[in-house]
């Protein structure tokens, strides 16, 4: 990719040079491939002539590195109409929809693609990562089907393509997906040393740590007096129960909202209904093994890469933590937090470090909202 447009890559620049962004070598890097794909993307093609390929970005790189920035950067000023940015866990909701629509129909996928691609070139993927089976099972048949028909993906990834669902059930069904992702996108590593949402330090504006609990509902009540109080709120036919509520702000205990029948859909809604989340009683996570061991072998007739790993408590509440900051964050929707450890060392295990990690930054970063 030697030739690049300068728009994006000037746009860059002047972040830079106004002090809105630090200079980082390896972002401009991104900037420049960002950059050669908008112009691939405008280059008129002749009626006579057979499209060419055009060949996506796939941005990797630990939490903090301006990922999500610089495909933002892209998405806002490449001139094409035909483009759509969303989170990758919003994007395989609408397919598995979609699927569902389509039960008893030939090829659904290749019908889903073609319906995406009839109004998207570009399909911009942010925190592309896979953890479910049943989405790992369906990915490479999906992208190959987007790819055949045209479209064009750009993806930020805490992991590199080889490192995706690294440990999953049945990987090798997943294989497939990294091939098709590394034939049709460039891969550039953003990795460096600086974590650029800690530019403006280590403030806890929303974060506490064990305030009694009093002194926590006070924070509610005194910026919400009309809150109702100990009621449940129906999410996807579900009682939720809440310990104050106001017309867009919600306070609820952390166990109510991460243990038990709770998912990432539940979470969307309370993004899309609640500017402000207030969460009791967070406790630490990972702390200690629960004694149930998860050999990776041949369990319950599905193949995995052979290694182990310990269960720890509170890792499924944890998940769901995860889930709940990526979607807060990903909405600009805050959260205020009131918990028994530090971020940093609020989740201890190890089965889901690579995940928390990017958990404790986007929280680290709300405390400047």
């Amino acid at each position: 990719m030697t030739v690049h447009s300068t728009l994006i890559l000037n746009l860059y620049k002047a972040k830079v040079a106004s002090g809105e962004l630090m200079y980082d070598a390896a972002q401009q890097r991104a900037v420049m491939a960002l950059s050669t794909l908008s112009l691939q993307l405008q280059t008129p093609v002749k009626w006579w002539q057979k499209a060419p390929k055009i060949n996506g970005v796939y941005l990797c790189g630990p939490v903090g590195r301006g990922k999500s920035m610089l495909m933002d950067l892209f998405y806002n000023n490449v001139p094409i109409v035909q483009k759509q940015r969303l989170h990758f866990h919003h994007f395989i909701a609408h397919v598995h929809s979609q699927l569902a629509d389509l039960q008893g129909q030939a090829n659904p996928l290749t019908l889903i693609a073609k319906k995406w691609a009839k109004n998207i070139k570009v399909l911009c993927f942010d925190e592309f990562f896979v953890s479910d089976i049943g989405d790992a099972m369906i990915m490479a048949r999906l992208f190959k089907a987007l790819f055949d028909q045209g479209v064009v993906l750009v993806a930020t990834s805490n992991a590199k393509p080889e490192q995706l669902y690294s440990n999953g059930l049945q990987r090798a069904r997943f294989l497939p997906t990294i091939d098709l992702i590394n034939d049709h996108c460039h891969i550039v590593s953003v990795a460096g040393q600086e974590d650029h949402r800690f530019r403006y330090g280590k403030n806890n504006c929303h974060y506490f740590v064990n305030l009694p609990n009093d002194e926590f509902n006070k924070l509610f009540t005194k910026q919400y007096p009309q809150a109702t109080k100990n009621q449940s709120l129906q999410v996807h036919s579900r009682a939720l129960p809440y310990l104050f509520k106001a017309k867009n702000a919600l306070m609820i205990d952390f166990m109510a909202l991460c243990s038990g029948p709770r998912s990432a859909h539940d979470y969307m809604f309370l993004a899309k209904e609640f500017d402000v989340l207030y969460i009791a009683n967070v406790p630490k996570m990972g702390v200690g093994a629960t004694g149930k061991v998860i050999v990776h072998g041949i369990e319950d007739s599905y193949q995995r890469e052979k290694q182990t790993l310990d269960e720890h408590y509170l890792d499924d509440e944890a998940r769901r933590f995860i889930a709940l900051v990526d979607e807060f964050y990903d909405c600009h929707k805050l959260l205020v937090i009131n918990a028994q450890a530090q971020i940093e060392t609020l989740y201890e295990g190890k089965k889901l470090s690579f995940e928390y990690a990017r958990t404790q930054s986007r929280v680290v970063e709300m405390q400047n909202w």
